[in-house]
């Protein structure tokens, strides 16, 4: 009767056969090594292992890209914000390349759908926004749009769309100009009933001295293997690159990284 007992309690704790615990799989965007994930739960850099040369896919929406990268890794961390820096062997020599990279024991589909490019012309993305910039105080200057994208983020059956823009009366460095604006927009549902989430961006009403900012999609993929796509964003100013990485979880979009260096 003991031994029974004891059984019965090993298969209720594990769910079943004791199996091998999980790859952690690291990612990297830019070059700066964002964080990882361990059986689809989400890690932070510093708990994330690289070795002196991980293996790593290329994440593009623009190409079905299969090669591995051989990473060049420095395990001291970087006088910037404490990053650690990846560097691919095949590539040039970019500290601040602008690409999505995932720790090849990634072994699901990593872009399960495509997105859809959208014009960025169109007047009911044009409206939509020139409304939401003035949501947020800018009405007197242009709306540009610089990219938007179309795709079903949680498999729901219902397409999100990715919006960013920016508008500068300069480009001077540290000084910006009132009605100065630059955006990543998530926009949930469509028609009247749309609404907007805010990603990143900066609004400006006043002038003031600040350094300007330049938002655009790097990739929008399945990183930990849940089925749901991630959104890869990068913004780039002055003197710094900074990269970031969001989950759309139950309507609501969930920061899951936020990397940055320079000044």
């Amino acid at each position: 009767m003991t031994r029974i007992i004891l059984f019965v309690s090993v298969v209720l704790l594990t769910g079943g056969p004791l199996s091998a615990q999980e790859p952690i799989i690291p990612i990297v965007q830019g070059n700066y090594l964002v964080g990882g994930t361990q059986g689809g739960k989400w890690l932070k850099p510093a708990r994330v292992p690289l070795g002196a040369s991980p293996k790593f896919r290329s994440v593009r929406n623009d190409s079905d890209d299969t090669t591995i990268l051989i990473g060049q890794t420095d395990e001291k961390w970087d006088a910037c914000n404490e990053n650690r820096i990846v560097r691919f062997r095949s590539r040039d020599d970019d500290d601040q390349l602008p690409g999505l990279f995932i720790g090849e024991k990634a072994s699901w589909n990593l872009v399960p759908l495509q997105p859809a490019v959208l014009d960025t012309g169109d007047a009911a993305i044009t409206d939509a926004i020139t409304t939401f910039l003035r949501s947020k105080g800018i009405r007197r200057s242009p709306t540009r749009i610089k990219e938007a994208i179309s795709i079903d983020l949680d498999g729901d059956g219902i397409a999100e769309s990715i919006i960013t823009g920016h508008y500068y009366r300069r480009w001077d460095k540290f000084e910006l100009s009132a009605g100065d604006y630059s955006f990543a927009l998530l926009r949930v549902g469509s028609g009247p009933a749309a609404r907007n989430v805010l990603l990143d961006g900066q609004f400006l009403d006043e002038r003031i001295d600040a350094d300007y900012a330049e938002h655009s999609i790097v990739a929008v993929a399945d990183l930990n293997g849940d089925g749901r796509m991630e959104i890869a964003l990068r913004s780039i100013h002055s003197e710094s690159d900074r990269q970031m990485l969001f989950e759309f979880k139950k309507g609501k979009a969930v920061m899951l990284f936020d990397e940055s260096c320079g000044g």
